[in-house]
């Protein structure tokens, strides 16, 4: 019997991570999921989705964290999660929800360290980075969210600075360095709907 095949897509502020991750999802035939985890998160959690989702894809740097996982505990019946800090509350109820969605089906999951979370799982995954030049990731936040180019600016610093200590204070890893993904793609130099097709065709070669 065939894995199930999870996409998972770790992106620049800007780069059209959400809109790549749908139509893939869409294309694929499977379920795409980005702040749908946040809410599935609470649930499990009993905690607050309002309250989650200030928190969500920023790390706090908790040492309690880092000794819990480093003994080797995981998922929210660890012993102490309920003495941490939101965040790592939210990064192992999150976690505890990729895994399970990995095991249920194939599907596309963006951000929330999900390529580390399933290294092991009984599950085939493709990691993929999006990254654009700042011209490119400048125009699309300014036209989304109405923005000159100072505040655009600012938030893409301010968004990415907050993903990269997330991501490498949750994995120990290095956010957006290629050696830690299957595929990398500049999105201003390939646009996004050829973006989609290329994910597509790195993932059917992965179910044959």
């Amino acid at each position: 019997m065939a894995k199930n095949i999870v996409v998972t897509i770790g992106r620049h502020y800007g780069s059209g991570g959400k809109e790549i991750g749908k139509k893939l999802a869409d294309l694929m035939g499977v379920t795409f999921y980005d702040e749908e985890l946040v809410t599935m998160a609470a649930e499990t959690s009993k905690i607050d989705k309002d309250v989650l989702t200030d928190v969500d894809e920023r790390a706090t740097g908790s040492l309690l964290y880092s000794l819990v996982m480093s003994g080797g505990l995981r998922g929210i019946a660890t012993p102490m999660y309920y003495e941490m800090p939101l965040n790592d509350k939210l990064f192992i109820a999150q976690s505890d929800v990729i895994k399970k969605l990995a095991k249920d089906g194939s599907c596309v999951i963006v951000g929330r360290c999900a390529d580390y979370v399933l290294e092991g799982e009984d599950c085939e995954t493709f990691n993929v980075f999006l990254y654009a030049d700042m011209p490119y990731k400048l125009d699309r936040i300014q036209k989304l969210y109405n923005l000159d180019k100072k505040a655009a600016q600012d938030r893409i610093n301010k968004t990415e600075k907050q993903r990269k200590a997330y991501y490498n204070f949750y994995t120990n890893k290095d956010w957006g360095n290629m050696n830690g993904y299957d595929l990398c793609l500049n999105i201003s130099k390939v646009g996004i709907d050829h973006a989609v097709r290329i994910i597509k065709s790195c993932v059917d070669e992965l179910s044959k």
